[in-house]
């Protein structure tokens, strides 16, 4: 087995990766403005055999970012995939019901939320049949252009990190609780999810300065669909730094907290055990 960690890398290798059978693997990324997680899953035998995160350079564009990665690493430049899988991080998405949703207004529907440029950016939607309800999401068009240039002959799949994580969410759902919230701290930034009982009343991104910042965002989220106030229940999820970091103080405010966990129909080799498991549960719920 093989692991690496650096300020920069992390990378957690199941030896038993086979480079021959490839033709089996998905390849995902999970990539923002600063940085992406990359995993190497085996489809046939729903087994994790390559996680890594990598910091980018700041001063180089995300495709530039990603062309050092492609000329670094053997595996990744690998053209015969089974199949590869995108999810972009940012802000430029919508949820829509599903009875109301026309995929021809993608356009109209992101820019609701964030300023976006049908010039510069490609535009997508999921279904989230279990929630009734439909994303809709912008990304560059460069990004897009990038992958298909580099997989030609591979089938590639386009999707946003809150499709991610309410996936995540509906394998742990709490399903008799009237309220729940579910927040993820990642390096760059936190999302965060309220149901009811099994309805999405509301999901959100943001960035926060401080632990203070932090808890009165949360406050305020539950007020919008909560009776239950700081006895909602609350599963956390995120990096090891920040949930080490803000779970104390969210301990003295809410009553009912507790760590998220991997999923539990995915095969990891023990190595993988390096990162909590409470730890980038959107990437690991979406192999």
């Amino acid at each position: 087995m093989a692991t690496a960690n650096t300020e920069q890398i992390i990378s957690i290798k199941d030896e038993r990766l086979d480079i021959d059978l490839i033709d089996q693997y998905r390849l995902s990324f999970f990539i923002s403005a600063r940085a992406c997680q990359i995993t190497v899953f085996d489809v046939k035998k729903k087994k994790l055999l390559l996680f890594e995160h990598r910091e980018f350079d700041s001063s180089l564009s995300v495709t530039a970012n990603l062309e050092m990665i492609h000329k670094d690493h053997i595996l990744i430049a690998a053209g015969f995939w089974k199949e590869i899988q995108v999810f972009v991080r940012n802000d430029k998405f919508s949820l829509i019901p599903n009875p109301v949703f026309d995929k021809s207004l993608l356009y109209e529907y992101v820019r609701l939320n964030a300023e976006t440029d049908p010039e510069k950016h490609a535009y997508h939607f999921k279904m989230l049949d279990d929630f009734n309800l439909s994303i809709a999401f912008g990304y560059s068009a460069n990004i897009k252009k990038w992958f298909q240039n580099k997989y030609p002959n591979v089938s590639t799949f386009f999707s946003h990190q809150a499709v991610a994580y309410l996936k995540g969410i509906n394998n742990q759902l709490k399903e008799k609780a009237s309220a729940s919230l579910y927040l993820n701290l990642n390096h760059h930034e936190a999302l965060i999810a309220g149901f009811n009982l099994q309805k999405v009343a509301i999901y959100n991104q943001f960035g926060f300065k401080d632990a203070k910042h932090l808890v009165k965002i949360v406050l305020l989220t539950i007020q919008q669909f909560s009776q239950e106030g700081q006895s909602t229940p609350i599963l956390l999820t995120g990096v090891k730094e920040k949930v080490d970091l803000y779970l104390p103080v969210f301990k003295k405010y809410f009553k009912h907290i507790e760590l998220g966990k991997r999923p539990d129909n995915v095969v990891m080799h023990p190595i993988f055990n390096e990162l909590e498991p409470y730890e980038y549960f959107e990437v690991f719920s979406n192999l």
